[in-house]
């Protein structure tokens, strides 16, 4: 695990939450480091975490939700969410992977066009979607004396 560099250690910042989806859901540990470095300690998982930039895959997953990408994941590994490179220069692409009945895939980044592909040879895998945020814009603080006690950054989706 540990993709966060040893010299950044000590700019990590460690959150332990309950999303209390699941009845008795356990304590998870996230880890979030410089350039989009997470990890999940529980779940033994790493990777970089990217923001939808468009409503082309709502409702499942909406502009402005953060994704934890687990950049170890170069193939496919059963129907959901990856992360592709499209090209060099060009944005990378959000999209569901599901394998139909004929050994096709239907390759689906806008809800409204999903594509039938043949295979999976012109993809290019850069990580698997481990879990999706929910994207909760900022309202500012209660008063002036409020204030955060880690200094967190947003990145945006490249």
């Amino acid at each position: 695990m540990d993709l966060i560099d040893k010299e950044d250690q000590d700019k990590r910042v460690k959150i332990v939450t309950r999303f209390l989806i699941e009845p008795n859901e356990p304590e998870r540990t996230y880890i979030y480091g410089p350039g989009n470095a997470f990890e999940i300690e529980e779940d033994h998982v790493s990777g970089v975490m990217v923001y939808a930039a468009d409503d082309a895959l709502a409702p499942d997953i909406e502009k402005g939700m953060r994704l934890l990408v687990n950049t170890s994941v170069k193939t496919y590994d059963g129907d959901d969410y990856y992360v592709f490179e499209r090209g060099a220069g060009k944005p990378k692409d959000i999209a569901k992977l599901v394998r139909n009945e004929d050994g096709s895939f239907t390759y689906t980044s806008d809800v409204s066009n999903p594509q039938r592909i043949p295979d999976l040879k012109n993809l290019i895998f850069l990580g698997k979607v481990h879990e999706v945020q929910v994207h909760i814009p900022f309202m500012g603080y209660a008063n002036e004396h409020e204030f955060p006690t880690a200094n967190l950054k947003e990145y945006a989706n490249d």
